[in-house]
């Protein structure tokens, strides 16, 4: 069997060929360019400059619950720029921000399905034959063109109904995690913010223990040369001096550490710290007596109760696979056979196709969706029963974390006190010289070590409530934290 083409066919179809793969070349793909970091000559130095910050006035705004905590935790410190660039900056909280908006994209996108399209379609068919015979009875040329409605499913078993209804459940799911990513953020910055200024204060109470046994090393080496002491006493005091000078050091490794961690948070480089003014501690009577159901408005488990929901949907829409599916299709227009005649009277033409696709045979594809929709339901039901265990515990221990650093503080509180009284009358005798200089040194390191402990315990009483405010981000409580 041999075929045999015109000149004029072949011609044709080489022009057709190059018409399709010229359309078919174009793009709307945007041009890629790579993001532009800043980065520093060596890996000694930072990292460059951080991305550019909106205006203060287009800043993320603090919600009541955010703004009541920090006033109450550091008074006379307002720390609601801080947290409101770090959620500007921060690149988890603006992918989470980003998770909504592809939710809520996919939401529209399945609430659109449900709806009919229309659209406005154009259409010429020319169909020629070399041969005379078959030219005269299938030869024709026809334009047309219309509106109407491609395709669209009637959704008589619901399944369009369940997917936008998991669609919406998703979108609600990725919003309260973004809000969680958002209290996990700000949790984090303020503590962050908190060992700041306290390893900035460890830092100069070290620097002040360490002048003061440098001080007393003199003292000593000077009574070793007249032999007021022994080798081995000087040797003591030696050693004593040099970890004074080396924890010294460290405390001062450990600020710029925190201060670099402060900075990735918050985007910019963090002033220098202030003393940590933090409100005096109270307990918190009747937290622990407050109904459970509460927790439930936690968004970490309002999102895993959201994303159960969502899979539940998702059995309906496998489920109603197994029925028939109809769609529509249908149009009204003008048609012709000359481009001129389109619009021409008894042009009129209109089209009506209801389909009926019923499953036969899927090689047990549509089974297999259905028992991978049950199966995902049943791990949702475990990973909201495992959010609640968590956050049950994150409220546990974040209380009784609490309760021990509250009474520590108040301990500790008193002795410093009372540490500062003994180094004013110890200052006043050696003024009046009634005491040797070296017994005020030593009185001076002792007080300087209670008043690092002092430090730790105020410090360990901020974190401790900054976990509360973690634990309990968007519960309404009714007492502040």
């Amino acid at each position: 069997m041999s075929f045999q083409f015109s000149h004029n066919f072949s011609l044709r179809l080489t022009l057709s060929m190059a018409v399709a793969c010229g359309i078919g070349g174009c793009s709307m793909a945007p041009a890629y360019e790579r993001p532009v970091v800043a980065l520093p000559a060596t890996l000694a130095q930072p990292l460059g400059t951080a991305p550019e910050l909106p205006p203060d006035g287009q800043l993320p705004a603090l919600n009541g619950q955010e703004r009541s905590f920090i006033g109450g935790l550091s008074p006379g410190q307002d720390l609601a720029p801080l947290l409101r660039r770090a959620l500007a900056h921060n690149a988890d909280y603006r992918l989470a921000a980003l998770q909504v908006e592809q939710a809520r994209a996919q939401y529209r996108i399945e609430r659109a399905a449900r709806l009919p399209s229309i659209g406005v379609q154009a259409q010429a068919n020319r169909q020629h034959f070399d041969n005379a015979a078959m030219q005269e009875r299938y030869g024709q040329n026809i334009y047309s063109a219309g509106v109407g409605v491609n395709s669209h499913e009637l959704d008589f078993f619901g399944r369009l109904k369940s997917l936008s209804g998991a669609a919406s459940e998703r979108l609600l799911a990725s919003d309260a995690g973004r809000e969680a990513a958002r209290g996990a953020l700000l949790a984090e910055v303020l503590r962050t913010w908190a060992l700041y200024g306290f390893a900035a204060q460890a830092h100069a109470q070290w620097q002040a223990i360490d002048a003061d046994t440098a001080a007393l090393l003199a003292f000593a080496t000077r009574q070793a040369q007249v032999g007021l002491i022994s080798p081995d006493q000087l040797q003591l005091q030696r050693l004593r001096a040099e970890q004074a000078n080396l924890a010294a050091r460290q405390a001062g490794d450990q600020v710029r550490a925190v201060r670099r961690a402060l900075r990735l948070l918050a985007g910019e480089q963090a002033p220098e710290a202030a003393a940590m003014a933090l409100a005096a501690g109270q307990p918190l009577p009747g937290i622990a007596e407050l109904p459970s159901q509460l927790l439930l408005q936690r968004p970490d488990i309002r999102q895993a109760e959201a994303d159960l929901r969502a899979a539940n949907a998702d059995i309906g829409a496998a489920r109603a696979a197994f029925f028939p599916m109809i769609r529509l299709s249908t149009s009204i227009g003008s048609a012709s056979s000359a481009l001129d005649g389109l619009f021409k009277a008894g042009s009129g033409m209109w089209s009506f196709a209801p389909e009926l696709l019923l499953p036969v045979f899927d090689a047990g594809r549509n089974q297999a969706n259905l028992d991978l929709a049950i199966t995902r339901k049943q791990a949702g039901v475990i990973a909201y029963e495992k959010t609640i265990e968590a956050a049950f515990r994150e409220v546990g221990d974040a209380l009784d974390t609490h309760a021990t650093a509250l009474l520590g503080e108040q301990r500790l509180r008193e002795q410093h006190r009372l540490a500062g009284v003994r180094i004013e009358r110890a200052t006043r005798r050696t003024a009046q010289g009634l005491a040797a200089r070296q017994d005020l040194l030593a009185e001076r390191i002792d007080a300087g070590q209670l008043a690092l402990d002092y430090q730790q315990a105020r410090r360990d009483l901020m974190v401790s409530r900054i976990a509360l405010f973690q634990a309990f981000y968007g519960v309404a409580l009714p007492t502040a934290l």
